[in-house]
């Protein structure tokens, strides 16, 4: 198969297939919760169902025997021969995410096959009562796709001693526009060519693969007839082991051989024939496939085929291919109809304009002219910044896509830790960039992990304290000005600010016996430390909350906030910006360059006199409100030093509890800019998070303060 048509084939698997598994991830987790609603049953079957026969048609056969498997349990209860429990639910969520993986491997350029299915399966089939769901029709091969469901497959044509029997041609009628098809392809100096397609024995679904070899065909070729027939009326899956295509083409036999590419092929023979054959000699309804001419020159003039075979069935790299990158996305139509109507404005001002032109140009009231002109402009403006939402809009999605993952995560741990644990969630709607959305599933994954490993008290201890004997994990977003706000609380014993203390103190950390109670919880996020001392496959190792810190505050741009009480549990908000590609910035200067500062890093401006910096070059301070705060200059940053002077402008920033001056040679203004990724040359420190262009060219690099925290005082 050719390498483009693959690419698009896999990716629209996966677009389908991933939301496939996420709806049956979720209407499991319904399904363990109400185990006798029978619409429940009957939702998880339907997509096991199209889960099996998408992955089939791919030709990823471990994943559709895996689905194929899930469908006859979920076949068992739907009958009422099998009552749903917990070794069921276990087996299917095995089976889950099982596919879960599988499609991941795929979208990663690997196969489905890389998968081991034995374990999970063998439970599938334990659940099932040892394969009782197995019934005869299902144990079948798939029927091809296109054929409707109850349909009876059409027999084979012919008796066994037929052409039509392995090793000699199938006989297939061709028709009178047919014939037709094949005199226009030989006036317009094509080659006709006839391929048998041979499916590997052992492959169970075999039209799946032979329809992917007749589409890639089609599209770089004219294909006249096929047999057996793919659309349509189809016949039985076995006798698509071998299929005969005839088609015409102007391009080499290779180009053909590159078509027929799939996996599981195991061998594709191409003959060229003679039109002759074809379009002499026979009936006005039907023509049969010549086979070898008897007494024909050996030449392919003379009618002699020529045959190649080829075998990509065997060869792994057909197997594989490179990731597939996601390229499309789901958007709400009624967003499309916002951007279409502003659209429609912009088409009406341009005609606008285009008029107003032709008036000055012929003489109109220049005055009168630059009044409308005005107007226009001011309404250009208006659905310039429209446009601009719009297309922010598409690419906001509903945090409900990380969210849904977290029942299934709270219900494994919970019952792998033995603590029976409550999950509420709120604020699913909240909409977020979805390149935030991405990046956003590991630390609050880390963070729920925590919440139950540490947090979380085992039943009995509950009960000691007062508590109910299962936790309560909450789990919000909500939208604040120009940030989302998550916070993930538990109400579990929460953090002892004394232990974590002489935790810091035993690690040789300067100073700790002085720490306030905002900066110890702040060492949580240090790399590699740890409160517990039992080290498990869940946490122990201090390298959770390390993530979670620098996820959010160095890729996301983002904060994270730790609050505990003793006995009552813990809470972790995080604030992120609602999108990274554009971002509310004040501009400075420094020296000749120029720089922007996210506002949301900004508490104030100021004006600090020279006098009021103390300290000596490299670590000075000055008072701001009640606390004595760094200062720091750009160009101290960027290695050319302060210019000293009895008055300096100055940004108040704030990167999470700590607070800097920053000292610059311009306040200049607040404007939103686009920020573009900036090349790692240009960033050896570390100290840009983009670079936006301005509309008169100029570079700007927006300066990432999280250089506030690293520095230490």
């Amino acid at each position: 198969m050719s390498g483009i048509d693959e690419t698009r084939l896999r990716r629209a698997f996966l677009d389908e297939s991933e939301e496939l598994s996420q709806k049956l991830g979720e209407s499991l987790m319904a399904l363990e919760a109400d185990q006798a609603n029978a619409g429940l049953v009957n939702e998880v079957f339907r997509l096991t169902h199209s889960l099996k026969s998408e992955s089939a048609l791919m030709g990823f056969t471990t994943l559709s025997e895996l689905a194929h498997r899930m469908e006859d349990v979920l076949g068992l209860a739907r009958d009422g021969s099998l009552t749903i429990g917990k070794p069921v639910m276990d087996s299917l969520f095995a089976g889950a995410d099982l596919i879960a993986e599988m499609m991941a491997a795929i979208a990663k350029g690997g196969s489905d096959a890389d998968s081991t299915t034995t374990d999970v399966l063998q439970g599938l089939s334990a659940a099932g009562g040892n394969g009782r769901g197995r019934t005869q029709a299902s144990a079948l091969p798939q029927s091809p796709p296109t054929q409707g469901a109850g349909q009876a497959a059409p027999q084979a044509s012919g008796p066994p001693g037929s052409p039509s029997a392995p090793g000699a041609p199938a006989p297939i009628m061709l028709m009178d526009f047919e014939k037709l098809q094949l005199v226009e392809a030989r006036d317009r100096g094509e080659a006709l060519l006839r391929l048998t397609v041979s499916v590997d024995e052992g492959e169970a679904m075999k039209f799946p693969r032979a329809y992917l070899v007749f589409s890639n065909l089609e599209a770089v070729s004219n294909v006249v007839k096929v047999d057996p027939p793919m659309h349509g009326e189809t016949a039985e899956d076995s006798l698509y082991g071998r299929t005969t295509v005839l088609l015409t083409s102007g391009s080499e036999a290779e180009v053909m051989k590159a078509a027929s590419g799939v996996d599981q092929i195991a061998e594709v023979k191409i003959e060229r024939c003679r039109f002759e054959a074809f379009l002499s000699g026979a009936t006005a309804d039907a023509i049969t496939f010549p086979g070898r001419e008897p007494g024909a020159a050996g030449t392919p003039a003379a009618g002699t085929p020529e045959t190649a075979t080829t075998s990509p069935g065997q060869d792994e790299q057909a197997r594989r291919m490179g990731p597939v990158e996601k390229t499309s996305i789901r958007v709400d139509t009624r967003k499309l109809d916002d951007l279409w109507s502003l659209i429609a404005e912009l088409v009406l001002h341009k005609s606008h304009i285009a008029r107003l032109s032709e008036d000055i140009g012929h003489g109109k009231d220049v005055y009168t002219v630059r009044e409308e002109l005005v107007e226009s402009f001011d309404s250009l403006d208006k659905i310039s910044s429209g446009m601009q939402q719009a297309m922010m809009d598409t690419r906001m999605i509903p945090i409900s896509v990380i969210f849904s993952k977290f029942p299934r995560l709270v219900r494994d741990l919970s019952r792998k830790l033995g603590k029976p644990v409550d999950l509420a969630l709120s604020g699913e709607d909240t909409e977020i960039d979805r390149s935030i959305v991405e990046a956003l599933s590991d630390p609050l994954t880390h963070i729920i992990r925590n919440s139950l490993d540490h947090g979380i008290e085992f039943p009995e201890e509950r009960v000691r304290r007062g508590k109910s004997e299962k936790g309560r994990v909450s789990v919000s977003a909500r939208r604040q000005g120009g940030n989302i706000v998550i916070e993930l609380e538990d109400d579990g014993r929460g953090m002892d600010a004394e232990s974590i203390r002489r935790k810091a103190v035993g690690m040789g950390m300067s100073g700790a016996e002085s720490f306030s109670e905002a900066q110890l919880l702040d060492l949580v996020f240090l790399p590699g430390f740890s409160t517990k001392e039992i080290v498990t496959d869940l946490s122990g190792r201090g390298v959770g909350m390390d993530v979670v810190a620098t996820r959010i505050r160095s890729d996301l741009k983002g904060d994270v906030v730790l609050r505990t009480e003793q006995n009552r549990g813990t809470r972790v908000t995080l604030f992120l910006p609602l999108t990274l590609t554009i971002v509310n910035a004040m501009l400075v200067r420094g020296e000749a360059q120029l720089y922007a500062l996210p506002l949301t890093d900004v508490d104030s401006t100021a004006k600090l006199a020279g006098s009021e910096i103390r300290g000596e070059e490299g670590r000075e301070s000055a008072q701001w409100m009640e606390e004595e705060i760094p200062v720091f200059s750009l160009g101290a940053l960027f290695g050319s030093g302060r210019r000293r002077a009895d008055e300096y402008f100055a940004a108040v920033l704030r990167h999470g509890d700590r607070k800097a001056y920053l000292v610059v040679d311009e306040l200049i203004e607040e404007r939103e800019v686009v920020i573009k990724p900036v090349d790692d040359l240009l960033n050896s420190q570390k100290m840009f998070s983009g670079v936006s262009v301005l509309e008169n060219g100029k570079l700007v690099f927006i300066l990432d303060t999280s250089f506030i925290r690293r520095e230490q005082f």
